[in-house]
């Protein structure tokens, strides 16, 4: 019986990793833009990456219901950052951003 509960889980698992890795994929091309985007990605993976290296080292300091609570916490917190970011995506613009597209820039002059 515990088998069975363990291969459900693991099954859980790894469809979560894999509708995580294509949803990521697809918020990276829609909000973060291709010029900048290796950029800004570093710039968040060096703080979690030392979170992750000071909580491995300190693994046996937690018991593991302070692990799951801790995963839990984090997980609901990056589900209220997600909801706040599609609702800040569906706001109407302000501006038409289709006319700053289509203007050249290169004949304007340079206003040092």
């Amino acid at each position: 019986m515990m088998g069975c509960i363990q291969v459900a889980g693991f099954c859980a698992f790894e469809a979560c990793v894999g509708i995580f890795w294509p949803s990521i994929m697809k918020m990276r091309s829609q909000y973060i833009p291709e010029k900048a985007r290796s950029t800004i990605m570093n710039f968040f993976r060096i703080p979690l990456n030392i979170f992750a290296c000071i909580m491995l080292y300190n693994v046996n300091a937690f018991p593991i219901t302070v692990m799951f609570g801790m995963c839990s916490i984090f997980l609901f917190v990056a589900c209220l950052l997600q909801r706040r970011l599609m609702v800040i995506a569906d706001k109407p613009k302000t501006q038409d951003w289709t006319l700053l597209k289509e203007k050249d820039t290169e004949a304007d002059p340079l206003n040092i």
